[in-house]
């Protein structure tokens, strides 16, 4: 989800594309159809994704092309491009989250070396919507 939690955005691993939806409230989206909002360059699929507090979408990077082998595709929240891609060399770069006692630490899983990298990310990553109800008293 977006930080707002206006949208919900996924990705599409097999095409490399990043869809985002429109969230009318919690567990419903205005249509089922999302909106295109960024394609790879060819040799390039998508996995996981994760959001930062800057709102920038993260989303792990399959495959080898122009920008190197296997990543982070670092794309901006309106989908007006790429903001950044940090190379992993993994081709199967498949996760990652944001965690740490300032959410500033990047958990990243390179799949084809079966790794689990830690790197220090430039902003917090977003915390997860809804994240207080699972530590209140009332749902323990």
């Amino acid at each position: 989800l977006s930080p707002n939690g206006s949208r919900l955005y996924v990705a599409e691993t097999l095409t490399g594309r990043l869809f985002a939806y429109d969230v009318i409230s919690p567990g419903k989206l205005k249509t089922a159809k999302g909106n295109l909002i960024y394609s790879a360059p060819e040799g390039y699929m998508f996995d996981s994704l994760a959001v930062d507090s800057e709102g920038n979408i993260c989303v792990a990077t399959l495959g080898r092309g122009s920008w190197g082998t296997g990543g982070i595709s670092v794309i901006k929240e309106n989908g007006t491009g790429l903001r950044n891609f940090i190379t992993t060399g993994d081709f199967f770069t498949t996760n990652i989250c944001f965690g740490g006692i300032d959410l500033q630490d990047a958990y990243i899983t390179l799949s084809g070396t079966g790794k689990l990298v830690k790197m220090r990310w430039h902003c917090p990553g977003h915390r997860c919507n809804f994240e207080e109800l699972l530590h209140s008293e009332s749902n323990l």
